[in-house]
């Protein structure tokens, strides 16, 4: 599981590299081209790897999309005052193939970009990048603040350490 992840981010953070950049007006692969040409890599290389980080990235949000959709019938499967579990364990089951595609999918680049690029410098790539990623969302809450847990979430809720109010 850990290593899907480390591929996952490998292959999906130039994605987001390029997302963040279009408002920016600049060239989101330009410092990723450059890491690669100083990898030794060729305009051909260069551009094989963009090939395959741009189909496993296709492949895994067709993925991902399925898995959402299988989520939902799942949800409304659970809804009747009796579910079908066996209609429901065939769902888990489809949701999980589609897990297994994410996998095989993100295994494959992984394999594809470490033949292009060799082990050394696919480490540092893929280091390069995650070092990227977490600079990039480290200050993102996507929740709010960690010190709005300690608020009421209505004007009426009591606050930490009190008692309930009786009315």
């Amino acid at each position: 599981m850990k290593r899907s992840l480390i591929v996952l981010v490998a292959v999906l953070l130039p994605a987001a590299i390029f997302a963040q950049a279009q408002g920016q007006g600049r060239d989101p692969m330009r410092n990723v081209n450059g890491m690669l040409k100083g990898f030794g890599l060729t305009d051909d290389q260069i551009a094989q790897v963009q090939t395959i980080e741009k189909s496993a990235r296709e492949a895994v949000r067709a993925d991902f999309t399925h898995i959402r959709l299988v989520q939902a019938q799942i949800a409304e499967a659970l809804l009747p005052a009796n579910p079908d579990a066996q209609a429901i364990n065939a769902l888990i089951e489809k949701k999980g193939q589609f897990r297994v595609e994410i996998d095989k999918a993100l295994m494959t680049a992984r394999i594809q970009l470490k033949g292009i690029m060799g082990n050394d410098n696919f480490a540092k790539y893929e280091s390069a990048l995650k070092e990227r990623m977490r600079s990039r969302f480290e200050h993102r809450h996507p929740m709010g603040s960690l010190d709005d847990l300690n608020r009421p979430m209505m004007q009426g809720s009591p606050m930490q350490g009190e008692a309930p109010s009786e009315n």
